[in-house]
């Protein structure tokens, strides 16, 4: 059997392999949304775990009455059309629009607002979406249920109860959670690709300092997994660059999730004051940080006097690695990975950098 490899010559530096998605039109932003557009039809199984992620099962299930979500659970058959344009008065374009059908009938409108990956902030995105749900530029939709999703780098603010925020690490951790199924060969390479692409393993796409950080904790190893909390002394030998993950390698140097990085907050924890301070705060994550700081106390504890790091960790934005990846040498202190190396499934992976 003879190897072949593909590549469209786009520039001089163009990657020594290129995919279906280097062929679509348009800038890099216009061929992730047709990219995503793309999968959501090819593979039955990708789609069903966006559909399943929690916020946006819970936004399709309190957006809908009784009768209407049953109707939605018996949906056989789903459109996905990219770049819908509108009908009405004035023109717009929605990025993805999945129209869910049961007995012909139109149930469900969800859309999607797909913006770069390397975007931080969209400020008219909310008035943006209020057109792809106006009846007056899609009359088609106007007696169905409408709903509509960002996805953008960070989470987006919504006044409008109808929209919901996701972000392209959402996407990125169901991309790797459908690669665990057992797909056909060709929709496997499809979804490689299109990670690959949207998180630019050639580099292109870098969107964070690192992506993740990888740090020995083996003394403080049974708080991080209670509490979804890890620290670190806030000093020069510390200092670590903001990733997305972290991991933490257990003996042998394995590692066996990344978990989210939601906050870092530095906090001297043997400052009573401060605690008492945490404790009267509305902080969503209080509680879990408070008892990390106690139960860590009791056991490994801290430096006297010093002001620690604190990493507050997603407790479901994670991704599982079954295939335990460590480094050739586990060596002490962080060490950064790339998404691309660490989900590649292979048993040792090589750093990014230190």
């Amino acid at each position: 059997m003879v190897t072949t490899s593909f590549r469209v010559y786009q520039t001089e530096n163009s990657r020594f392999q290129s995919s279906l998605f280097d062929l679509m039109d348009g800038d890099r932003e216009t061929k992730q949304t047709k990219g995503l557009a793309y999968l959501f039809k090819l593979s039955p199984e990708f789609l069903k775990n966006f559909l399943a992620i929690g916020k946006m099962s819970r936004k399709i299930r309190g957006g809908l009455t009784s009768i209407q979500y049953q109707k939605y659970l018996a949906c056989d058959y789903i459109t996905v059309d990219a770049e819908m344009t509108s009908s009405g008065m004035e023109r717009v374009r929605r990025d993805i629009t999945l129209t869910f059908y049961s007995k012909s009938k139109k149930v469900l409108v969800l859309i999607l607002e797909a913006k770069n990956i390397k975007l931080e902030r969209n400020k008219s995105l909310e008035e943006q979406m209020q057109r792809y749900v106006d009846p007056q530029c899609f009359p088609q939709d106007k007696e169905v249920p409408t709903l509509a999703a960002a996805l953008t780098k960070y989470e987006q603010p919504f006044i409008t109860e109808t929209f919901l925020s996701l972000t392209w690490i959402e996407i990125i951790h169901i991309l790797h959670k459908t690669l665990q199924q057992k797909l056909d060969p060709t929709k496997i390479d499809l979804i490689n690709d299109y990670y690959k692409f949207i998180t630019g393993v050639d580099k292109g796409m870098k969107y964070y300092e690192r992506e993740i950080l990888s740090v020995s904790a083996a003394k403080t190893f049974q708080e991080i997994t209670n509490h979804h909390i890890h620290a670190c002394p806030n000093t020069t030998k510390y200092n670590y660059r903001d990733p997305i993950f972290i991991t933490f390698r257990k003996k042998g140097g394995e590692m066996d999730k990344l978990y989210k990085i939601e906050e870092i907050r530095i906090i001297p924890p043997g400052n009573l004051s401060v605690l008492n301070d945490i404790s009267k705060s509305n902080l969503p994550y209080k509680e879990r940080l408070l008892k990390y700081i106690e139960d860590r106390k009791k056991s490994h504890g801290f430096k006297s006097h010093d002001t620690y790091r604190f990493y507050i960790l997603s407790e479901h934005n994670n991704i599982e690695l079954s295939h335990r990846p460590r480094p050739e040498k586990n060596n002490a202190g962080g060490w950064y990975y790339t998404l691309s190396e660490m989900l590649k499934g292979e048993k040792v992976v090589v750093t990014d950098s230190k």
